[in-house]
């Protein structure tokens, strides 16, 4: 499932684009990718102008005029190109949007088709219902905050971050790279944490999503930005789908187990089980060893 990253990727190559533009004309090839009746969509959203394109943990919001916004979350295969009208139309296509002046098209395509697309009538995405409940993103957060967020709980720290009710937009590829470059195996429980360790995690998680979004995100398989070509930040993975390769620190081979569900990958020996404040591991601070 792409996230931060890759869905700020997505966004910030949509805007020039878009902004700006009137929405001419949607065309439906599958209904299952939207919530709600598809007559509505139409009338709600032909028409309107893109005011603004911007996100919300892993959503993408397009702000409209008159008011109302455009919500799509990609899940786990979605895609969405800017192509010229001309171009063929694959059977993976299931939303066409056409824009006056322009012959360029918005095309939303989904393999497993869990995307989707919703319009509420409101400019203020952050009130909508099915937002509140999304907690801030480590770029809307303070390291104060994050703190005292993971002191008041009691659970092992990946399915903490992969919780997007706590801190959004992260999930399994930058939670296990995290996590290595801190040192902190996956299942240490939030409550051994340090205050210093906790602090340490917040400034790596923040480094390696912007290093990601510099690089445009990470295609290991259906991620594409919407002019159709791979991210670059695979290239710069240290355990995320090495399972079985040398760890680039220490050599010990790269172990995977399931953690709240999903496939965990780490270094069993540069990320130890247990309360160490600051395990051994280059990628820390010089001043916090």
């Amino acid at each position: 499932m792409p996230e931060l990253p890759e869905v700020e990727t997505v966004v910030r190559r949509l805007r020039l684009p878009l902004t700006g533009r009137k929405i001419r004309s949607v065309k439906i090839l599958s209904r299952s990718v939207l919530q709600g009746p598809p007559s509505a969509f139409l009338r709600q959203v032909t028409g309107s102008i893109i005011r603004e394109i911007r996100r919300k943990g892993k959503f993408i919001l397009f702000v409209l005029d008159p008011p109302g916004t455009m919500i799509l979350h990609l899940k786990m295969t979605g895609q969405v190109f800017i192509e010229p009208q001309s171009a063929a139309v694959d059977r993976h296509s299931h939303l066409l949007f056409r824009f006056d002046d322009s012959d360029i098209q918005l095309r939303y395509r989904d393999v497993r088709k869990f995307g989707f697309f919703q319009y509420e009538p409101a400019d203020r995405p952050e009130s909508l219902s099915g937002l509140r409940r999304i907690g801030p993103d480590p770029f809307e957060t303070t390291c104060q905050k994050f703190t005292d967020l993971i002191q008041s709980k009691r659970r092992n720290i990946k399915s903490f971050l992969l919780d997007q009710t706590m801190i959004s937009g992260l999930g399994n590829i930058y939670v296990d790279e995290a996590l290595f470059q801190s040192g902190l195996h996956p299942l240490t429980q939030t409550g051994v944490l340090s205050k210093s360790q906790i602090q340490n995690l917040f400034r790596i998680i923040k480094k390696i999503l912007k290093r990601a979004i510099t690089a445009q995100g990470s295609t290991l398989r259906d991620y594409r930005k919407p002019d159709g070509t791979s991210g670059g930040f695979q290239n710069y993975h240290q355990v995320y789908g090495r399972t079985a390769e040398p760890c680039p620190i220490c050599g010990f081979l790269i172990k995977k187990i399931r953690v709240a569900g999903r496939g965990t990958h780490f270094c069993p020996s540069c990320q130890k089980l247990g309360p160490s404040a600051f395990p051994k591991n280059p990628f820390l601070r010089r001043k916090e060893r």
